[in-house]
């Protein structure tokens, strides 16, 4: 039934000891309880990278205990990953309210936007 899903957002944070608090963690290895959770790892059992959507705490208060990357490393991720591995499918954040201005969301997207047209 994948064929018929869009997209899956999933949520890359409170997962106990699994970080993903870091590009390598996030997108090419996952450690912890829930190893080989990592985008790459996910893409590599044949889910499309195109319907990979990640999700992220936007303040540390928004995540329980684990995930939180600061917007600045995110963007980084977020670009390096676009231009490696061509994931481009997107970002999702826990919770709207915690970022009324759109600081994070716009400093985050900034490399997936500038990598769109290579």
């Amino acid at each position: 039934m994948g064929h018929l899903i869009d997209f899956y957002n999933i949520q890359f944070y409170n997962q106990g000891d699994t970080t993903y608090d870091t590009y390598e963690k996030l997108f090419v290895k996952s450690t912890g309880y829930f190893n080989k959770t990592s985008v790459k790892e996910i893409n590599d059992r044949g889910v499309p990278l195109e319907k990979l959507v990640v999700g992220k705490p936007v303040t540390p208060g928004d995540a329980t205990n684990t995930g939180y990357m600061e917007k600045n490393a995110l963007g980084s991720a977020i670009t390096k990953a676009a231009k490696e591995s061509q994931w481009r499918a997107g970002v999702f954040f826990w919770q709207y309210s915690s970022d009324p201005n759109g600081d994070t969301i716009h400093t985050v997207i900034q490399g997936l936007m500038q990598t769109e047209n290579t």
